[in-house]
């Protein structure tokens, strides 16, 4: 496609958004431009990310995230959930956390068992063993950390020395492994994704970077060039999420930086023709709501009219039986 005039380039910094997150997400924010940007009948608008400033400070296991329990019981003991605090963990932490209230629980039961967890690097598998041979692990919950683990969703049962073994690899990001920058109120028909197959908000895909507490940059090497339906913006909506679009990225209130580049771009005839043809759809619509708004106007003062005449005559009537 032509350009037909030059880009507009928009820094936005979250400190400076009206915040549209919930809780301190610090995830989605509204810019409000002091001047509206609008496109000609013969042109379209189309918005790209070129670059971003991401602080890795989200944690990777967290309720936020609902994967920060384990179920577990050992012997005749009724399960017991656990719910591990909220951190961003590597393998051999989260193995050090969990061997922690683990013991702890199997010395409420009085078995007082000790906990093993053994990394293989090699392999990105991980196995529990505990001293008493004996603990049933329920990863069939929605809300587990499984995953982190290695575990598919399933029941696990140490019976033995050899303990359990992942059955999958370990993954520390638990598949959050990038985030998804949406402009909500910006308009397209030219993204899918596969998380519900329909048309989405996303602008860019951003891979996290494994070093936490640091922040990252993100440069696509070729931007997307997003074609809007709008032929106007007045304010930019900004929602950062996992794939899937409910799940929030918690920052813990650190700011994060985006820069947009809108372009205005020839529009094809048939784009001009449909819009000619829905302004004058539109324009019939309002000219029909005024014809109406007119006739009710006309009805309720006529009706008004008739009730002054109706109630002038009984009146009158009962002044005369008065008389008789």
């Amino acid at each position: 496609m032509d350009k037909t005039r030059g880009d507009i380039f928009i820094t936005i910094r979250s400190r400076d958004l009206i915040s549209t997150a919930i809780g301190d997400n610090n995830n989605a924010g509204r810019f409000n431009l002091f001047q509206n940007i609008i496109a000609e009948e013969n042109e379209i608008l189309a918005v790209e990310l070129v670059s971003a400033t991401i602080p890795n400070s989200f944690y990777n296991l967290s309720n936020n995230n609902n994967n920060n329990k384990i179920k577990f019981k050992e012997g005749a003991n009724a399960y017991v959930e656990l719910t591990i605090p909220s951190g961003s963990y590597s393998i051999i932490e989260l193995g050090t956390k969990l061997k922690e209230l683990l013991e702890a629980q199997s010395s409420t039961w009085s078995n007082g068992y000790t906990y093993t967890f053994s990394y293989d690097e090699i392999n990105n598998l991980l196995t529990i063993t505990n001293s008493g041979n004996d603990a049933v692990f329920d990863f069939t919950g929605d809300n587990t950390c499984r995953r982190f683990l290695g575990f598919t969703s399933s029941i696990q049962t140490i019976s033995n020395a050899n303990g359990i073994t992942s059955d999958r690899a370990v993954d520390i990001t638990d598949t959050r492994n990038s985030i998804f920058i949406r402009l909500p109120n910006l308009n397209n028909s030219k993204v899918i994704e596969s998380n519900n197959g329909k048309f989405s908000n996303v602008i860019a895909q951003v891979p996290v970077e494994l070093s936490r507490n640091t922040f990252f940059t993100f440069e696509p090497p070729q931007s997307f060039k997003c074609e809007l339906a709008q032929q106007q913006i007045n304010s930019i909506d900004i929602l950062i999420t996992y794939q899937d679009e409910t799940n929030n990225v918690n920052f813990e209130r650190a700011d994060w930086e985006i820069n947009l580049i809108i372009s205005f771009f020839k529009a094809p005839q048939s784009v001009i023709e449909t819009r000619r043809t829905d302004e004058a759809g539109l324009r019939k619509m309002l000219n029909e709501v005024d014809t109406n708004l007119t006739k009710m106007e006309t009805n309720k003062k006529e009706t008004e009219e008739l009730t002054s005449y109706f109630q002038e005559k009984i009146g009158e009537w009962n002044n005369l039986k008065l008389k008789t």
